[in-house]
């Protein structure tokens, strides 16, 4: 079984990752992790012909030194990169990617490699003892799942704000004012932001290594903490039930209306059959 690389190395002033023999950063220096919202899907296993270094998640290696984390939700994580490293990852994901953004969201942290520092965040900067694969993945997890949910709450935001209209136009008289077309487009709509935010990150997901490092349970626990992950997933877990029982809702109301018009239709054919009937019998 092939040997998992360790990421635990030195880092030169550029963000490269250097060798054993390789002269150490001064440990006040920083990286920068840069977050981008691609897609909303990437098919990870279409991926094993990149320079792996993990596959939980998915962690490779950028042509300048840096490491990349890739999210199955659609979210990378750069640590140490350039904007050649960038435009090299971004051409090799697009055939994995479902939904790719015309516009990537993205982020950037500031990363603080110092020993004698506690870990965790502090402002706006992130402090770790030592750049080393775990710690790597867990920001990167932690920063793309922070900024996914971030992409879920706006998405999530602009069709709540179709609700509210919709709720006052039925409580108003019994009846939508609006056609039915339109009532399937807001349906639709609907249904289909409840369907991307099926694919955002579990935030409950951690890697094996937290189970057995006391250090990494509590730089993941302080990270979540602060980026409020667990407390935003369940408020987005409300929004989507909410969401879904609206579009069950209106699916009632249309089929109610739509049988309510196919009943009309069929008393109208009644009628009409019951007038010819009628002057058949009297005219001829």
């Amino acid at each position: 079984m092939p040997t998992t690389p360790n990421l635990n190395l030195p880092i030169y002033a550029d963000g490269r990752l250097a060798g054993r023999s390789s002269k150490k950063l001064d440990l006040a220096d920083r990286l920068t992790a840069l977050v981008l919202n691609v897609a909303n899907h990437i098919e990870t296993k279409q991926l094993k012909t990149l320079p792996v270094i993990s596959l939980a998640p998915l962690t490779v290696r950028l042509p300048s030194g840096g490491v990349a984390v890739i999210f199955r939700f659609g979210c990378v994580v750069l640590f140490a990169a350039n904007d050649n490293d960038r435009e090299w990852l971004i051409h090799l994901l697009e055939p994995a990617c479902t939904g790719i953004q015309e516009t990537f969201s993205e982020e950037t942290v500031k990363i603080l490699i110092d020993p004698d520092h506690e870990e965790g965040p502090e402002g706006d900067d992130i402090y770790l003892h030592t750049p080393d694969l775990d710690r790597i993945r867990i920001v990167g997890e932690i920063l793309a799942k922070s900024n996914q949910i971030d992409f879920l709450e706006s998405r999530l935001s602009s069709e709540f704000d179709k609700i509210e209209p919709l709720a006052l136009d039925l409580a108003d008289d019994g009846a939508f004012s609006i056609n039915t077309r339109t009532l399937m487009k807001t349906v639709g709509t609907m249904l289909l932001a409840e369907q991307r935010m099926a694919n955002r990150g579990d935030v409950t997901d951690r890697f094996n290594s937290l189970l057995t490092n006391a250090d990494l349970v509590l730089l993941h626990a302080r990270l979540e903490d602060e980026y409020e992950l667990t407390e935003r997933s369940l408020l987005i877990e409300h929004q989507l039930s909410t969401i879904g029982r609206t579009a069950t809702t209106l699916l009632e109301a249309i089929r109610y209306s739509s049988s309510h018009k196919v009943e009309i239709y069929i008393l109208v054919l009644i009628f009409i059959e019951l007038l010819l009937s009628i002057y058949g019998y009297f005219f001829h």
